[in-house]
């Protein structure tokens, strides 16, 4: 017995299969009698032949109460990737339990018998199976209770610490009750995910976009999965929780300022002094100043060099500044046309010179060559020094040898 239902009807635990209703990505949906009603058999599909693999971030966060298991499952072995094919398979039972009792309108489970999940068939108002959502037209003064209904649901989830993971028009059926949400394999742990903000604003994304297509007003409500996760990070999300009104259409975001374009003839904004403008400063005693620092207060490199001229116009001649420039005592630069002579005369003193020497004329006469030889032969000659004993004039010390032996040189 290759076919999982055929294990159900040989145990007893349906009558009768009465045909497939719908074929999925990762599961197949069937209609079975069980007494007299008729129940949603969903057979998973084996990992190899279904298309939805990729649920390495789904299964982030969930764990097994068998610690043993739970290491298999992790070490990836051939027992661990068997255990965590039925963990992925019985993860919908277990959210569609957890949800039923909070008031979230999903089929309710029946049974999860040996890899096969009963629950109750969801219809229409004329009895027959509900269709998709997306199969279905929605009148536009319809699509405002049909948004207002599944935020209620999506919140509802969220207060349960579960996200749906990937819900959209297709995995919700238009029910005689209202939108039932289905497909809960790939549930999301909004605790225990690191994604589990991704998923969530997705999904609120993938509804909004649905509703807007018959409806376009409500295109302004996609700010509001934002709001609900943030309540819900905040621990302030309840049930009753309602979303901020959305703001006026033209007024969601300030209008930004224009450049202003030069090739049109536009001028810059007038922004005020800027900060580099010395008369917008403030002294540390809160008085303006528009020149530069003075007094004891101001910084040191602002303070001006002590015994030169303050700093002059920088807009005066290059001519009319060079004389306050030069240092002071010094007159300006002479003719360099003018005679050596009349160049030297006219300057200070040689460069050589010292401030408190005087001039050459003042100074005393030279002395004669009788008084210079008189004042050599009174000198005293300096006394000799003697040359230190040569190495073979000097005698060898008691007891040794007539040489020193050179130390040994280790290499």
């Amino acid at each position: 017995m290759n076919d999982p239902l055929d294990v159900l009807l040989a145990d007893g635990v349906i009558d009768e299969v009465l045909g497939r209703l719908k074929s999925g990505k990762e599961a197949n949906i069937s209609l079975v009698r069980r007494g007299e009603g008729v129940l949603a058999a969903k057979v998973y599909k084996d990992r190899s032949t279904r298309s939805f693999k990729n649920n390495a971030d789904y299964k982030e966060g969930r764990k097994i109460r068998n610690s043993r298991t739970q290491r298999a499952i992790e070490g990836g072995g051939r027992f661990g990737r068997n255990a965590a094919e039925q963990a992925w398979k019985s993860a919908e039972a277990d959210a569609l339990y957890r949800l039923v009792d909070s008031g979230v309108r999903v089929p309710r489970p029946v049974m999860f018998y040996e890899g096969v999940l009963l629950m109750e068939l969801v219809t229409d108002g004329d009895g027959r199976p509900a269709p998709r959502m997306i199969d279905v037209a929605i009148e536009p003064g319809a699509a405002i209770g049909v948004y207002a209904d599944l935020v209620a649901q999506i919140i509802s989830m969220l207060c349960c610490d579960l996200i749906h993971g990937d819900l959209s028009p297709y995995n919700i059926l238009a029910g005689a009750e209202g939108p039932t949400i289905i497909d809960f394999p790939q549930v999301v742990s909004a605790v225990h995910s690191s994604r589990a903000e991704f998923f969530f604003l997705r999904d609120f994304d993938n509804v909004v976009r649905f509703v807007s297509g018959f409806e376009p007003a409500l295109a302004v409500h996609r700010h509001d999965g934002r709001a609900i996760w943030r309540a819900y990070v905040g621990r302030e999300l309840t049930r009753e929780f309602v979303p901020p009104p959305p703001p006026p259409p033209g007024r969601s975001q300030p209008r930004r300022e224009q450049r202003p374009d030069p090739r049109r003839g536009d001028r810059p904004p007038d922004r005020g002094p800027r900060r580099d403008d010395r008369s917008f400063q403030r002294d540390p005693r809160g008085a303006p100043r528009g020149g530069p620092p003075q007094g004891p207060n101001a910084p040191r490199q602002a303070r001006p060099p002590e015994g030169r001229p303050p700093p002059q116009d920088p807009n005066a001649p290059r001519h009319a500044r060079l004389p306050d420039r030069s240092p002071q005592g010094r007159p300006p630069p002479q003719d360099p046309n003018a005679p050596r002579h009349a160049r030297s005369d006219s300057r200070g003193p040689p460069p050589g010179a010292s401030q408190g020497r005087p001039p050459p004329q003042d100074r005393a006469p030279q002395a004669s060559p009788q008084d210079r030889a008189r004042v050599t032969n009174d000198r005293r000659p300096p006394p000799q020094r003697q040359a230190p004993p040569s190495r073979e004039s000097a005698a060898p010390p008691a007891g040794g040898r007539g040489r020193r032996r050179r130390p040994k040189r280790h290499w």
